[in-house]
């Protein structure tokens, strides 16, 4: 008898034990009429590179366009952006609200609700007067390939891949395997 009540303690200990570690684990979707936020109370985010990748550059050719966005200069040519930074051009994300003249060479053409949206590299552009101006991304997105330095995460042993802030989940669609954006990863 003495063993039951000793065995029926421990079970009902072991679960009140077990309930706390599965709540501090649990993630929080929270959906908004704009966007789905992703949102995580522990660390279940799990980066498959152990070390992020810096694409750095020792020179950039004379063709290289500065913009100013801020107070911080950036330099653009090809597509990419860089900032000056102990002797090097590091490749960064670009800037929001910064206007480019010309697309780069290989941008897709994507319309959503109507209004034309230009994707190069995890980069949306959308048409100003006399260029192109960067924008957050839209929502539901599909893209057909993400940039060398997005980074495939794992959330709670879901798979997706993480590039400027934003989660892409892989999709099928009738012109193959794409990336859809389902959420924005918070730290």
């Amino acid at each position: 008898m003495k063993s039951v009540k000793i065995v029926t303690i421990l079970t009902i200990l072991g679960m009140l034990f077990i309930t706390q570690i599965t709540n501090a684990q649990r993630r929080v979707v929270v959906k908004t009429p704009h966007r789905t936020v992703v949102r995580t109370t522990s660390p279940r985010v799990v980066y498959k590179r152990p070390t992020p990748v810096v694409r750095a550059v020792r020179t950039l050719p004379a063709t290289a366009v500065v913009i100013k966005r801020n107070g911080i200069r950036y330099h653009y040519y090809k597509g990419r952006y860089y900032r000056y930074n102990r002797g090097r051009y590091i490749v960064v994300t670009a800037p929001r609200g910064v206007r480019v003249k010309v697309l780069p060479v290989g941008y897709r053409r994507i319309v959503i609700a109507g209004r034309p949206y230009f994707y190069f590299e995890g980069v949306y552009y959308v048409p100003v007067n006399n260029g192109y101006k960067v924008v957050e991304a839209p929502d539901n997105i599909i893209v057909y390939e993400l940039p060398e330095e997005a980074e495939q995460v794992e959330i709670d042993g879901k798979t997706f891949y993480e590039y400027d802030g934003k989660l892409y989940k892989v999709v099928t669609t009738p012109d193959g395997k794409g990336f859809k954006i389902v959420g924005n990863l918070e730290e």
